[in-house]
C-alpha cells in the first residue's frame, strides 16, 4: 500500500468514525501517517537515470536505514488489513 492509498483508507475510516461519533482516534492515526511521508533519498542521482530510493521522513538522513515504509507505517498497514 503506498502512502496515498494509506491516507485514503484512513480517511475512509475517519468518515465511519465521524458517523459513529468517535473521530479522535482516527484523527490521531491520520496525523501519524501524514508525519511519515516517503521522501527520495537519492534525489540528486535520479537525474542520472537511477531509480529513486525512498526513505521515511521520520528519518531524513537515513541514520537507521529504515527505508520506506518504516516500521510505524508497516504496523499501521498490518492493522488496517
Amino acid at each position: 500500500m503506498i502512502h496515498d492509498e494509506l491516507l485514503i483508507e484512513v480517511n475512509r475510516r475517519l468518515e465511519v468514525a465521524l458517523y459513529n461519533g468517535d473521530p479522535q482516534s482516527i484523527h490521531a492515526l491520520r496525523a501519524v501517517v501524514e508525519l511519515h511521508k516517503p521522501i527520495v533519498k537519492n534525489e540528486y542521482y535520479v537525474e542520472m537515470d537511477e531509480e529513486p530510493v525512498f526513505i521515511c521522513e521520520c528519518d531524513p538522513y537515513d541514520e537507521y536505514d529504515m527505508g520506506y515504509p518504516c516500521e510505524t507505517i508497516e504496523a499501521i498497514q498490518e492493522q488496517l488489513k
